[in-house]
């Protein structure tokens, strides 16, 4: 979802790209005038007068030339103008008359080509790339939150690769106690609810085996869906966890500015600072530049000229208490992104802290823990020796056992811990790729 986003986001952009280009609209239209048309012949009377007077001049040089060769006398060309005017105002109609037709058909092409818009459209670019920019961070953060998740859920399969080591390395040991009790049971020297003893907890330890190995198909499952796997596909994972304690280099340094929500907080806020300034541009009056090319005039009672061209201005003057408000309410978001991103920060300083501190705990624990399991160990084997000496019972050495591998358990449940605890700090620095380095 959040790759289709981005996607969106680039489309968006790339029509942001476009908004300087000429805008073409075919308008077309039937009306209906509520009464006629009607003339005023008043306004028409001195172009009318004017146009004929001249035309009379004109016809009768022309005449006069085709006969003689030379052109009127400018005087007597006065006297015809002067005389067709006085004339056509004599005769001039006193009223305006109406055109019956009160229905017209039009049809034409508009071009409209922005020329000037106060920065409007570059701020409007700026937003669309700027919330391109934050799908793209939205992206990085559902990345990193999946990689966290899968390195998780990695270490837990590793985790489970060494209970199932440590649970078989048992289950050959109660085998070898069983082996025992039987053979010192054969020779009288133990009872036989001694030999029961042992094939019981010989049963428990395989049963123990098989529940871990149906907790690592579990395991291998989820990791297939984070991975988006088929649940069929087939994955082999066999490493176990790694035996050590390596505390990250950026451990005493660490840079929380790629955290992937800091990242995205940053992001918004410059969204936010180009909304205020795109705000602001609401005020400034917009200029076009416009042609219109008019291919149908239908029962239009005068003849228009078929295109023109212009220049237009669009300010809108009531809508400046709005737009002042806007302007605020985007200031106001912007300064809340600020205090959201100082926020972030001191939560994200607090919480390397205390991943820091919990990482020193885990390390000192499992260290601990590390000795009392080799402990453990070396004490199951010396009452395994004493059995085969017949200085211990069966049910010692399988508590011996079984100590063992509690304490071994304990061991790799603080090392998953410790495992874990090195990812969650790797993904609140931003750096979830970095985990698998200290993973092995």
């Amino acid at each position: 979802m959040a790759r289709q986003s981005v996607e969106t986001r680039q489309q968006q952009y790339n029509a942001s790209k476009l908004n300087l280009l000429p805008k073409a609209d075919l308008l077309a239209g039937y009306n209906h005038l509520s009464k006629p048309l009607t003339l005023d012949m008043g306004e028409l009377k001195d172009g009318i007068v004017e146009g004929a007077a001249n035309q009379s001049v004109n016809t009768a040089n022309t005449l006069y030339n085709q006969i003689t060769g030379n052109e009127l006398p400018k005087a007597v060309q006065d006297r015809i103008y002067s005389t067709t005017e006085s004339i056509i105002n004599a005769f001039y109609p006193t009223g305006n008359p109406e055109i019956s037709r009160q229905d017209f058909v039009t049809a034409g092409i508009l071009f409209r080509q922005p020329i000037y818009l106060g920065g409007k459209l570059k701020a409007l670019q700026e937003l669309a790339k700027q919330q391109l920019e934050s799908g793209k961070v939205n992206l990085d953060a559902v990345n990193d939150q999946l990689k966290f998740s899968i390195a998780s859920q990695y270490i837990q399969i590793l985790y489970l690769n060494s209970m199932l080591n440590k649970q078989a390395q048992l289950v050959t040991a109660f085998n070898k106690t069983q082996q025992s009790a039987e053979d010192l049971l054969k020779a009288e020297i133990i009872p036989p609810y001694q030999k029961k003893w042992a094939d019981v907890i010989q049963a428990q330890g395989r049963t123990s085996y098989e529940n871990l190995k149906l907790e690592k198909e579990n395991a291998l499952l989820q990791m297939k869906q984070l991975m988006g796997m088929a649940l069929t596909d087939s994955v082999i994972i066999n490493d176990t966890l790694a035996d050590n304690a390596q505390l990250p280099p950026e451990f005493l340094d660490p840079d929380i500015e790629q955290n992937p929500d800091l990242r995205l907080l940053n992001s918004k806020h410059d969204e936010a600072n180009i909304v205020v300034k795109t705000t602001k541009t609401a005020n400034i009056p917009n200029v076009f530049g416009i042609a219109n090319y008019q291919f149908l005039q239908k029962n239009l009672p005068a003849i228009m000229p078929p295109w023109m061209v212009g220049i237009e201005m669009q300010w809108s003057l009531l809508d400046w208490v709005q737009n002042s408000k806007k302007v605020k309410a985007a200031r106001s978001l912007s300064t809340e992104s600020e205090l959201l991103i100082r926020q972030k920060k001191e939560t994200l300083n607090l919480g390397t802290r205390i991943a820091q501190n919990k990482i020193l705990s885990l390390r000192n624990q499992m260290l601990t823990l590390k000795m009392a399991s080799s402990e453990a160990a070396n004490t199951a084997a010396i009452v395994q020796t004493r059995l085969e000496n017949s200085l211990a019972s069966v049910k010692d050495v399988n508590d011996a056992q079984q100590l063992q591998f509690e304490a071994e358990k304990i061991y790799y449940t603080s090392l998953l811990a410790y495992k874990i605890a090195i990812a969650t700090y790797f993904y609140i620095l931003g750096k979830p790729e970095t985990i698998a380095q200290f993973i092995n």
